[in-house]
């Protein structure tokens, strides 16, 4: 299998906000890391998986398919409970029943086995174990479009609704609790859902990029902060944990 990359490098430019997006899905993570032993699967540049090892995990095993990245990761945050290792999501090279916590932030929604994917997973953790996974919303990202329909964005497989997302992960867990990071008010999603109705999801995807625009400018760590989800909101990402 392979996955075309999608990642966030510490060369070149990314808007400050994505980073922000990132870091607060790392900050979001590491309160659950406590003294467990950790699976950052996808861990990419490596960034999340030292925020991990730093908030005090007793081990952290960061996989990732690209062999450059995980080089990379590990020449720059070396650390002793941290150990970087080549691996695919759907198939780790890792002992079953190992991870008190499992973690793949924006990882789900590039792969091909979705399922394949979750049955590694609970392979992989312990029965009591813990599963945090992110994705973006379709309902934010892909106005109008089904599950079905290839997302604007070229590396996604897929992108799920909320409910969809949801009742995926209730198929492999006793629990599952969603936060959202990003919230939209109904207006801007029904303003989106309406532009892609008359002209195309492509069009309201670049009027909510558009949007976003005013950041460059005014911006802050906490506007990115991943929270409960407000009933009358939809997030543009979506945070899983699972039990």
């Amino acid at each position: 299998m392979s996955i075309e990359k999608e990642r966030i490098s510490n060369g070149g430019f990314v808007p400050k906000w994505v980073r922000r997006e990132h870091h607060a899905r790392f900050e979001f993570a590491a309160q659950y890391v406590q003294d467990k032993i950790v699976v950052d699967c996808a861990c990419g540049s490596g960034v999340g998986s030292k925020i991990f090892a730093l908030a005090g995990a007793k081990q952290v095993l960061a996989y990732d398919l690209s062999a450059d990245d995980v080089y990379s990761a590990q020449a720059g945050n070396y650390l002793s409970n941290l150990v970087y290792a080549v691996g695919e999501a759907t198939a780790l090279p890792s002992e079953s029943g190992l991870a008190d916590v499992y973690i793949s932030l924006e990882t789900i929604e590039h792969l091909v086995d979705d399922a394949k994917f979750l049955v590694e997973v609970k392979r992989v953790l312990k029965p009591s174990g813990v599963f945090i996974c992110s994705t973006p919303n379709r309902a934010v990202t892909n106005p109008r479009s089904q599950i079905t329909d290839k997302p604007w964005n070229k590396f996604h497989t897929r992108e799920y609704s909320y409910e969809e997302f949801e009742n995926l992960l209730k198929k492999y867990f006793d629990s599952v609790e969603i936060f959202g990071q990003n919230s939209k008010s109904r207006w801007r999603i029904k303003a989106s859902n309406l532009i892609a109705k008359i002209f195309s999801t492509h069009v309201a995807v670049r009027f909510n990029q558009i949007l976003k625009l005013p950041r460059l400018i005014f911006d802050s760590a906490k506007s990115r902060e991943v929270k409960s989800i407000q009933p009358d909101k939809e997030c543009e990402y979506l945070v899983a944990v699972c039990k």
